[in-house]
Order: C-alpha cells, then structure tokens, then sequence
C-alpha cells in the first residue's frame, strides 16, 4: 500500500509540470470572451454619456428655422378709389429665425442635471461590481474544474488499490486462505466505484463545458491548489472592521445608495408644483416677398430681434405634475427600503466571507492531520489484515477514508481560496492583485 500511495504521488507530481493552463490567464481570456461582463462594459460606455446629458441641461440652445413657400395676397375694397384699388397678387415668401434660450433658473433641470451625473457615478460602480463578480466566477469555474479532476484521480488510485485487494482476496480465497465474503467485499467495493467514476466523469465535463464557456479557453490540465498553500487567518483577525469597510465599499450598497440619491433627485423635480422657471430668451429673424407680392417695385424685406427674460409659470397641469410628484415619494420610499435590504445582505455576505476564510483555515490543517492519521491506519490495517488480526473490509474502508480525506482536503484548500475572494469582493476590495495572490498558491 506505500508503494501504491507513493507511486500516486509521483503521478501528481508529474502533472504539476504540464499545467497548460493557469488561473491569471482563464481571467484575461474571460475578460475579452465573457458576455456578461462585455455588456457591464457596454453599460459603463452609455451611462458615462449620462453626466454630458446633464451639462446640457443648464447649457443655452440654439435653434434656426427657416420657411420658404409660395403666397397669395388678394385686396378687393367695397368701395374702390384711385388710392386703394381691388388687386390679387401671386409670389414667393421667404423667412428665417435664430433663437437663444438660456436657462436661468429651473428646478427641474438643476435636479435633472444632478440626477444624470449621479447615473454616470451608479455606471461607474456596477462596471467595478461586473468585474469583482467576473473574478469570482473565474475562480469559481477554475476551482470547479480542478476538483473535478481530482476526484477522478481519487477514484482512479483507489481503483487501483481496490483491484489489487480483490486480486488478492480471490487468490486467497482459491488455496482456501479466505472466506468468499472478502471476494464479495472487494467487488461490491470496486463496482461502486465504476459507478462513481461514471458520474464523476459526467461531472467534470459539465465543469468543462462552463469553464469553456466564460472563458473561451480548453479546460485541460489546470494547475490545482499547491500543497504547500499555508492558510492565514483574516487581517484584522475580528469582523467588526471588515464590517465597517464594507458598509463603506460593498459594490451592490454603494449602488443602492445612488439609486437612492437618484430617486431624491426625482422627488426635488416635482416638490413645487407651480415652480416657476425662468429663461434668457435671444432671437433674430428676416422675412422677406418677392416683388409680385409687394406694392413696391422691390423686393420688401423686414427684421425683426428681441432680448428678453420669460418667466414661466405651470399653473394647472391636468393633474400630471401632482401624480408624477406622488409616485417620485412612493418610489424613494421604495428605494430605501432596498437600501436597508442591501445593507442586511452585505452585513451576511461579509460574515459569511470571514468565516469562510476563518474557519478554512483552521480545517485545512486538520484535514491535513487526519490525513497523515488515514495513511498511518491503512498501513497498520494491512498489516493486521497480513497477520489475520483484520479483514479485507477494514482495509477497505481504511483506503475509503483514506481518499475520502484526500479529496476533502483539495476542496478545503480551494473554498478557502474562494473565500478569500469573496471577502475582499464584500468589501468592494476585489481586484487583479487578489487573483494574482490565489495563483501563487497553486502548483507550479
């Protein structure tokens, strides 16, 4: 049985030197390929538009407008006299007009104005929360496919081991050293894990499929959790300050945060009903007739400007304004209560995340003592099966526990490689440089 131990060791070994793939670059490939963080990206591109749409609120429009069209002047008097004879003229109208409105003073657009720039502010920190949820669903998918394939190596090296005993048993059991319930025993053990390996294997290849999918990248030979990893506790060791930093960076309260703003910002447009709004308003404008229109030989030309400021009172609205103020309070209402839903979600997601990392750590190293205990007990279970103080069975389930503590120790190393993550991720601190601290963890 050492040798059979030993020998799955090298075969790790081995592998750990044609890793074709590592964890930094499932997540620069995932960047280019995935499209849900392409859309975050997309949405970032249009709601930077957002803040100039709220420039151009409080900034003058310029408008020209300009008319041409064929006119009929037609004059017939009751009573005609040499100066004022009947006449039907036919011609051409020309005109043009230059206008310039500058806001001075309109609640409206200065709640407006701020609202879009807060939009752009919201883009900015869901582009940031798209990234830190693509990270962690790299890590995810990565880690995923990792233990996909160390469960069927478990399998594998406990297959093998489990052949051997069968061998032995139907060996023995032929001299007549051997009751025919260590055959059976054997067997039933090792047709219980085809039956694993066939699940196992469809298993891995829909952690393939997935891996494939967010990251456009073969999912072969990924480099898995290194068994040198040594696993530290949080930094503060206490959740308190990992709770106030996340009430300060958590992406998804932050968001919240400025929907609540933006909703405020919705109620200020419609608070004064009659608000009045006052305007800067400049204009030029020429108009002129052809000469079959005019009285004159000539063509007649007229220009007209003006400079004025208009005040503009909304006064009765059918109702709108009121129903659109009442529905601006109903949805800040709601709005808070998302915030304080977010808060509560965020307080559970950082507890969890410490925790994780926490409680990770301090199984990590008793998962690896009970393993250096399994391998010692599938050593003295076989002797005591060579001397006749054990049976096949208690070798059996020694090996069992054995691959059982492996495979848990691989899936402790890496949730607590996730939860590692997760934590910075719910503190709005998650970034490349976490992802390149996980990757030093794995084997080289």
């Amino acid at each position: 049985m050492k040798k059979r131990l030993l020998a799955f060791g090298c075969l790790s070994l081995l592998l750990q030197n044609a890793w074709a793939a590592d964890l930094l670059e499932a997540w620069s490939s995932a960047r280019k390929t995935d499209a849900v963080f392409s859309a975050a990206r997309n949405g970032l591109l249009a709601g930077r538009e957002k803040a100039a749409q709220g420039d151009a609120l409080l900034l003058p429009k310029l408008s020209l407008a300009g008319n041409a069209g064929r006119a009929n002047s037609e004059f017939d008097p009751e009573k005609p006299t040499s100066t004022s004879q009947s006449y039907n003229r036919n011609g051409n109208s020309y005109g043009y007009s230059l206008s310039l409105t500058q806001p001075v003073y309109r609640i409206e657009a200065l709640a407006g104005a701020d609202q879009l720039r807060k939009q752009t502010a919201l883009a900015e920190i869901q582009y940031r929360q798209a990234e830190s949820d693509l990270i962690q669903r790299v890590a995810k998918a990565y880690f995923d496919v990792v233990l996909a394939e160390e469960k069927i190596r478990q399998i594998a090296a406990q297959k093998e081991a489990v052949s051997q005993q069968l061998a032995q048993a139907k060996l023995s059991f032929e001299v007549g050293v051997a009751t025919i319930t260590d055959v059976d025993a054997a067997q039933a053990s090792y047709d219980g894990l085809l039956s694993q390996e066939i699940a196992a294997l469809n298993d891995r290849e829909v952690k393939y499929q997935a891996f494939e999918q967010l990251t456009g990248l073969k999912p072969q030979t990924l480099a898995p959790v290194s068994d040198k990893l040594q696993p530290g506790m949080p930094e503060p060791a206490t959740v308190d300050p990992w709770l106030k930093r996340a009430d300060e960076g958590n992406f998804t309260l932050l968001s919240q945060r400025l929907n609540l703003e933006i909703a405020r910002r919705e109620v200020d447009k419609y608070k004064m009903e009659t608000a009045p709004g006052l305007d800067l308003v400049a204009s030029y404008g020429s108009k002129w007739e052809s000469a079959s229109l005019t009285k004159t030989a000539g063509v007649e030309k007229t220009a007209t400007g003006q400079i004025m400021l208009q005040l503009s009172v909304p006064l009765y609205t059918g109702g709108n304004r009121s129903s659109q103020f009442r529905e601006a309070i109903a949805k800040q209402d709601q709005q808070r209560d998302n915030v304080e839903a977010a808060r509560r979600d965020t307080v559970l997601s950082t507890r969890k995340a410490f925790l994780g990392v926490q409680s990770g750590a301090a199984q990590i190293k008793a998962l690896q003592q009970s393993l250096n205990s399994s391998k010692s007990l599938v050593d003295s279970t076989t002797l005591g099966k060579e001397v006749g103080v054990r049976t096949i069975v208690d070798v059996l389930n020694a090996q069992q526990q054995y691959y059982s503590t492996r495979y848990d120790l691989t899936s402790a190393r890496c949730n607590y490689l996730l939860s590692r993550l997760q934590l910075a991720a719910a503190v709005g601190d998650l970034g490349e440089k976490d992802l390149e601290e996980v990757a030093g963890w794995l084997a080289k």
